[in-house]
């Protein structure tokens, strides 16, 4: 049984399904062979992907220590990979005598090179994020996105002229029946069009959140593919014969067999979209990846006064990351037990001077406290990540004021007073306790609204927002 892929219905259906396939195996190059790849060579860990026809998504660890062009390469080797494979399957291919191997190697090339360069383009930008705005992001040049639009608009247009004269040669043009072949030509373009852009768009939410819009989209472009097909398959026959055979149905089967393998794997493996994507967890993430999933990082501070004046303060750490996929909670559990200490002592340390009007301390214990919880914004949070800091041999005690038997401790919100980086947090709990036979006289605070919760021997603030933080807190106590 043989079917004439030059007829529009049978070249349409080999299209969608050569297309289909090549998405996948385009967005597996980009994400596995690009990004995963550079960054296994750049020392950094893959430990997670997901992939889809539409979109993929890699999660990588890279050094502290790399330099900026070092996250450029990693960012940039998914689109460089994909158009490498591209151009070599379209050189490839041109070459064969056989009608359905040529078109394969076009839609392919389409696939890897003309939506790569798209994907240039377009990705730059907040509308429709992708490598290349990260790029600009890591580099802090917002001039360059128009740089990545510009240079992707001139490759697709150029690359998308030379693919169009092939497509045109398949059907033994130029101008054989130029009609005919310029409804084929358009049909190549149109047909894939719904799975080449509709997908990336949902997944980015550029239509919008209501499927409606996607749903209408969508079926518009299948309407208008309908209508072309329709159209060109009544047209007459070409003035002059065409000799060539045939080809077999074997040549869409071809095309159609891998995705009975891969589609079930996409629905199952990686889920068919992002938002119930488990994808694939490649390894345990490294430790020093957990700051990625932290999200907004609920803080907690507790100041204890011991009998002697002395203190000790235990900073509580969560973070309030809501997983939006099945993948990205697989990742967040896999911090439930464990911690990047370095991240949270160097984040004690670096706040404290503020917080304490006194930088030397020293780190006394860092680990995670099951049974301790964190609160931020009315919630708690279990697991806290405790650093426990104690005065170093330097420290001069300048939050601590005395005056005769009574001692002013003075706490101020580091990330509201003087604070080192820019402004927007807020520290969500102050507690301020003391041991006996301390007794707390006065208790004051300022620059905010939190009326405190006063027990036998603490003082709690807990702050639901900036504006009803306190910059300064201060407790009077007595040694009796």
């Amino acid at each position: 049984m043989r079917a004439d892929l030059r007829r529009p219905w049978p070249f349409a259906l080999f299209v969608l399904l050569a297309h289909t396939l090549s998405r996948f195996l385009a967005v597996g190059a980009h994400e596995f062979l690009g990004h995963g790849t550079a960054a296994l060579l750049l020392g950094g860990s893959p430990y997670g992907a997901y992939v889809s026809p539409g979109s993929g998504i890699t999660y990588v660890y890279l050094p502290p220590t790399l330099p900026a062009a070092g996250t450029v390469a990693m960012l940039g080797a998914g689109i460089g990979v994909e158009v490498v494979i591209g151009v070599a399957l379209w050189w490839y291919t041109r070459r064969s005598a056989a009608f359905a191997i040529r078109a394969f190697g076009l839609v392919a090339a389409t696939v890897f090179v003309v939506y790569a360069f798209v994907y240039m383009a377009a990705g730059a930008f907040d509308f429709f994020p992708g490598d290349t705005g990260a790029i600009v992001s890591v580099l802090q040049d917002p001039p360059l996105a128009y740089g990545f639009a510009a240079v992707g608009t001139l490759w697709t247009f150029l690359v998308s002229v030379l693919l169009s004269f092939d497509v045109v040669r398949l059907f033994g043009g130029p101008s054989r029946d130029l009609k005919r072949e310029l409804m084929m030509l358009i049909l190549f373009w149109l047909v894939p069009a719904p799975l080449a852009f509709l997908p990336g768009f949902s997944a980015y939410n550029t239509l919008g959140p209501s499927p409606i819009v996607y749903v209408g989209t969508f079926a518009l472009v299948l309407t208008a593919v309908a209508a072309l097909l329709v159209y060109t398959d009544l047209l007459p026959s070409a003035r002059v014969p065409v000799t060539a055979p045939g080809v077999s149905w074997r040549s869409i089967a071809a095309a159609a067999i891998p995705l009975l393998i891969i589609v079930p794997v996409w629905a199952v493996g990686f889920g068919v979209t992002q938002d119930t994507a488990t994808g694939v967890l490649l390894e345990t993430p490294p430790v020093q990846a957990e700051q990625a999933w932290v999200g907004e990082l609920a803080v907690n501070l507790e100041v204890v006064v011991h009998p002697d004046l002395n203190v000790s303060l235990y900073w509580r750490y969560h973070g309030t990351f809501t997983p939006t996929s099945p993948l990205e909670a697989r990742i967040t559990a896999s911090y439930r037990d464990r911690m990047d200490r370095d991240f949270y002592n160097l984040l004690a340390l670096t706040t404290v001077g503020n917080a304490m009007n006194e930088s030397n301390w020293r780190v006394v214990e860092s680990d995670i406290h099951p049974n301790e919880t964190v609160w931020a914004r009315g919630a708690s949070y279990p697991d806290a990540r405790v650093v426990r800091l104690g005065p170093s041999a330097f420290n001069r005690f300048g939050f601590l004021v005395r005056t005769g038997n009574n001692a002013t401790l003075t706490v101020h919100d580091p990330f509201k007073f003087q604070p080192v980086g820019p402004p927007g947090g807020w520290l969500d709990a102050l507690k301020i306790s003391w041991e006996p036979p301390l007794v707390a006289t006065r208790f004051a605070d300022g620059g905010g609204t939190t009326i405190p919760v006063v027990s036998a021997n603490y003082v709690l603030w807990q702050n639901f927002n900036g504006p009803n933080a306190h910059t300064t807190y201060a407790v009077t106590l007595l040694a009796t």
